[in-house]
């Protein structure tokens, strides 16, 4: 979406996220969220290219009735977020990079933004 300043940084972590020896996830709900934003803002067969993309790049990570149960009882406030950490944890990620890390405050796997991450790898 191109979205400023956030641009640059974002597509960095994305970067470092599929080089090799990385492996980028991102989690199956997510999907559905980013074709409903793209879909508006670009149409339909733009959008389903660009996530064809992302899918290609990224592991799904998957939101299963266990991921849903452990969300549902998470501590989280945001039930997207508690989603988010649960399918993060079942798939053994080590870190959720966010620009809302006040949200996983309390999820099990620690997030950071992508300017923490790209202050601490090497590109």
């Amino acid at each position: 979406m191109e979205r400023q300043p956030f641009v640059i940084v974002s597509a960095n972590a994305l970067n470092w996220a599929t080089m090799s020896g990385n492996e980028g996830m991102v989690a199956g709900h997510a999907i559905t969220n980013m074709f409903y934003i793209l879909r508006r803002k670009v149409g339909r067969e733009d959008a389903i290219g660009l996530l064809s993309v992302v899918v290609q790049i990224l592991e799904v990570a998957s939101v299963t009735e266990p991921v849903i149960n452990t969300a549902l009882k998470s501590a989280m406030t945001d039930f997207e977020d508690a989603v988010t950490s649960a399918a993060a944890a079942a798939s053994g990620a080590e870190v959720i990079i966010t620009r809302n890390g006040s949200d996983f405050a309390k999820s099990p796997v620690p997030a950071i933004s992508p300017e923490a991450l790209l202050s601490t790898v090497d590109l």
